[in-house]
């Protein structure tokens, strides 16, 4: 029983590293841009720039939160992230109903984490020309 214990708790460890390790690095975002596709294809209706460090973060934030499988199912769009003029990060996103994911690659890694309904809610509004944060 205590071995189950001690690696649940490597397990949360590591997984707290990881999404801290990301959501530092973001932190020095300066800048983001973030565009709204026709479903699942390339074609832009929409696009949206922001500098608010409050918004980046709060996107940023989005990015660690719960790992996803179900991320073959199309995307709605992308976000770059951006310091001082720099790319940090491209991530792919899809809030469909039933498919709801942010996909980038971390590390080397292919990394796919579940959308949350705050996050759904921010970038529907945000693709709807709202900007509160």
């Amino acid at each position: 029983m205590r071995v189950v214990f001690f690696l649940t708790g490597i397990v949360m460890l590591l997984d707290s590293c990881t999404s801290s390790g990301i959501t530092k690095q973001l932190t020095a975002a300066d800048s983001l841009v973030i565009t709204f596709n026709h479903i699942n294809t390339d074609s832009v209706v929409n696009s949206v720039q922001t500098t608010d460090k409050k918004a980046i973060q709060k996107i940023a934030g989005f990015l660690s939160k719960g790992d996803s499988t179900g991320y073959k199912c199309g995307f709605n769009g992308n976000m770059i992230f951006f310091n001082k003029g720099e790319q940090l990060l491209p991530v792919v996103f899809s809030y469909n109903d039933n498919c709801r994911y942010f996909l980038y690659d971390w590390e080397n890694k292919v990394t796919s984490v579940k959308m949350s309904n705050e996050a759904v809610d921010f970038l529907k509004s945000l693709a709807e020309g709202k900007n509160w944060y």
